[in-house]
């Protein structure tokens, strides 16, 4: 038992029933797995990251994936490995995304100018990412977005869109597969 007069299992249990009333539209609810569950997704991030401002984005980030995809919850099953779960592939997706960036301040040269931020691209490039994108059928595009853009599991774009997991995951990789022509072929143009 804890402070709180709770056994393990009766604080699962008591995750469950909030996760439902959330899943059911009572926000209060959501308040009280906030409450629950911060804390220790914040010390799970910590660790990872070693810095406490990252974790305190990482948590949010969290809990505003945990709203996306509430959907995916499946009560009775415990309700702190699912939210861990979540909190992996959040921290997976900011790896993922800090990986090029560090390749490729990496790779430079003393003589090569970085930009002022990680998140500054030129914006020649960003016209043509803009163009790529545009040129792309809505039925790939959509995917591709919904995915790598917005983090959304194929799963979920299946839902939203009215197909079926594989066919979100078929889609996006065409539409990667079309952007790498794309961009590729912008490339060998301006040099």
């Amino acid at each position: 038992m804890d402070s709180s007069g709770l056994t393990d299992s009766e604080r699962d249990l008591q995750l469950v029933k909030l996760m439902a009333a959330y899943q059911g539209g009572d926000l209060g609810a959501f308040e009280q797995l906030y409450i629950a569950l911060a804390g220790q997704l914040r010390d799970y991030f910590y660790n990872a990251e070693r810095d406490r401002s990252v974790a305190d984005d990482l948590v949010q980030d969290t809990f505003l994936e945990m709203h996306r995809s509430r959907r995916t919850y499946t009560p009775p099953l415990p309700v702190r490995p699912w939210a861990f779960g979540v909190a992996r592939n959040v921290l997976a997706r900011r790896r993922r995304a800090a990986r090029p960036y560090k390749q490729h301040t990496q790779s430079l040269g003393d003589d090569d100018a970085l930009p002022a931020t990680p998140g500054e691209v030129p914006v020649s490039d960003v016209i043509d990412i803009e163009h790529a994108l545009a040129g792309l059928p809505a039925s790939t595009r959509e995917p591709w977005l919904l995915h790598h853009i917005f983090g959304l599991s194929f799963d979920s774009i299946a839902t939203r869109l009215g197909i079926t997991a594989m066919a979100a995951k078929l889609r996006s990789s065409r539409a990667t597969q079309a952007l790498r022509s794309a961009l590729s072929g912008n490339r060998r143009a301006a040099r």
